[in-house]
């Protein structure tokens, strides 16, 4: 026994709900809505960020800091160590036993 084909199947001839006809005519295909110009302005700029690719290159604000101070590589006798860590112990560190020294000399 064969079956029977199926029948031909037109969307619109297919009955809504009144809940679904009401969602039906509220759309409307044709309707462009308003926009807000700064709305508008906003979602552009988003876009030209979103445009901009981050695959590849250097990124804004990547890489290492400024920095006000510099390294310096300086070669001391024995004694002149000996009193620089006697100086360290009394300001902290020996980088700054080292600026106070030098800041110390006059100009």
């Amino acid at each position: 026994m064969k079956a029977k084909p199926p029948a031909k199947y037109d969307l619109r001839k297919v009955k809504l709900t009144s809940y679904e006809q009401s969602i039906e005519n509220a759309v409307d295909k044709n309707a462009i809505p308003a926009t807000d110009p700064a709305l508008l302005a906003e979602v552009r700029t988003g876009l030209a960020a979103l445009a901009t690719s981050l695959r590849g290159g250097k990124r804004p604000g990547s890489g290492r800091k400024p920095r006000e101070t510099r390294r310096t590589m300086v070669l001391l006798s024995p004694a002149a160590r000996t009193r620089l860590e006697e100086l360290a112990t009394e300001t902290g560190s020996l980088s700054a036993a080292v600026e106070k020294a030098v800041m110390a000399f006059p100009h």
